[in-house]
């Protein structure tokens, strides 16, 4: 291990440490501070240095000199230009928190009113989510050390990462089977609407099973509240109608004429009563109302056959809710819906 040199682009506690760590694996004789003290740049002018005989003087020397000011302004910059990236969105969040902690260290920033007020600009920034903003602001009150603060960072980021928002990528599974809600442009219903089929289609997630999310209201986050569906691949609606299934439920479909949303419209509610979070997350278990016509979300084991091809039912009903009417909400994230795209490229 080659001993490190001093240049002023280190914090000095920090080389001494690395300069032991070199001392003892390479069992060096001699004089440990002296040796010390001729790896320093000779650019760097410790005054009176011959007479400098312990660690901690060496230490002290490096931090009055000019070259250790400029380093700390300079990782305090470095601190207050952090831009945060979700990992959802290519980023590494222990790698920025393990930044953010080393660049606190070298710019010698220790009060911790000081290092939240650098974080709350982070998140503030990042973070579009009033609610979850404060949120943070609260719980990190009555923090006192970074590393409290740091965990409080993680836990709101993990968090917020799995919230649904306006607009997302989303996959809708039939809780009961596993079955992926989907849709496919040109396979069209043989009776009833003659419309774009819905169906529980694979266990597998493809490209078939992806939807855009959107709240009626354009929120930035999705509520338990009024939403509507639109399939990824063919930009239709996912709808309820009055025509009857081979079942006779009302059917499901796909439909993009503008001015029939209102049968587009679902309210979205908790399947299990007990989570009074408002917003939606990735994973939740639900249930899937239409608003115009009152009528639940079910698939069951019935099929329906296109094109001698059979598929299993999806359609709606007003009776007592059961375990056909629960369905798990996913978040499909960016990287996951690229790789799907690029596979379905081999998929005949």
């Amino acid at each position: 291990m080659d001993p490190p040199k001093y240049n002023g682009t280190m914090h000095p506690e920090e080389w001494i440490q690395q300069f032991k760590a070199s001392y003892y694996y390479n069992n060096t004789s001699g004089n440990e501070v002296y040796l010390c003290k001729q790896l320093i740049h000779p650019a760097i002018k410790i005054p009176s240095i011959e007479n400098i005989s312990t660690y901690d003087e060496l230490l002290n020397a490096l931090k009055a000199h000019v070259s250790f000011a400029i380093f700390k302004e300079s990782c305090k910059k470095k601190l207050l230009e952090l831009t945060y990236i979700p990992e959802k969105d290519g980023g590494d969040t222990a790698a920025f928190l393990s930044k953010f902690q080393t660049l606190c260290y070298n710019a010698e920033i220790n009060n911790i009113e000081e290092i939240k007020f650098i974080i709350y600009k982070i998140i503030f920034v990042y973070m579009h989510n009033d609610l979850i903003k404060s949120e943070f602001i609260r719980k990190s009150k009555e923090i006192k050390s970074i590393e409290e603060l740091l965990k409080l960072f993680n836990d709101i980021t993990t968090y917020e990462s799995i919230l649904i928002k306006h607009g997302s990528y989303v996959a809708i599974k039939h809780a009961a089977t596993g079955k992926y809600l989907s849709s496919v442009l040109n396979l069209d219903y043989e009776t009833g609407s003659f419309n774009q089929a819905v169906f529980a289609g694979k266990t597998s997630l493809e490209l078939n099973a992806i939807w855009f999310i959107y709240d009626n209201q354009s929120r930035s986050n999705v509520f338990y509240d009024d939403i509507y569906l639109l399939h990824q691949q063919t930009s239709r609606r996912l709808r309820c109608t009055s025509y009857k299934s081979l079942s006779n439920y009302p059917e499901v479909s796909c439909y993009n004429n503008s001015s029939d949303n209102y049968y587009t419209i679902w309210k979205l509610k908790q399947y299990n009563s007990t989570n009074n979070c408002a917003y939606v997350k990735s994973q939740d278990r639900i249930i899937l109302q239409n608003n115009y016509l009152k009528k639940i979300l079910r698939s069951h084991e019935l099929e329906f056959t296109i094109n001698n091809e059979k598929f299993q039912e999806v359609v709606c009903h007003d009776e007592r809710i059961g375990g056909n009417d629960e369905w798990i909400i996913e978040l499909i994230d960016t990287h996951l819906f690229q790789y799907l795209c690029d596979i379905s490229k081999y998929i005949v």
